[in-house]
């Protein structure tokens, strides 16, 4: 991509990968709830409307606690232990949900 900086096109990609996983991950849980046929786009809507919102309120409380940190000479140690754990937290859940998925699907 032309004018686009490499840094850039890894963020792109990086988001890219985790909006494809997380969204199979919220598909996957929205089949457990067995919605009906008869209603099932007002019901889809609701559900991505309620994730989308509870991700800007989550966003908001980030960015908040983010704006105060930032303001400590710490701020890359907090950054690096906030990352290193999202990712565990990360692949704690991707593997409960595999582990849930296989172990439902077995028996």
């Amino acid at each position: 991509m032309a004018g686009i900086s490499t840094q850039h096109q890894s963020s792109n990609a990086a988001t890219l990968i985790f909006g494809l996983i997380h969204g199979t991950g919220l598909a996957t849980k929205i089949l457990e709830y067995q919605i009906s046929e008869d209603g099932l786009l007002p019901n889809l809507l609701a559900f991505n409307v309620g994730v989308e919102i509870g991700q800007i309120l989550a966003l908001c409380v980030i960015l908040i606690v983010m704006g105060y940190l930032r303001r400590s000479d710490n701020f890359p140690r907090y950054a690096i232990g906030a990352n290193v754990l999202m990712v565990f937290l990360g692949l704690a859940l991707i593997a409960q949900h595999i582990f849930g998925y296989l172990h439902s699907h077995t028996h």
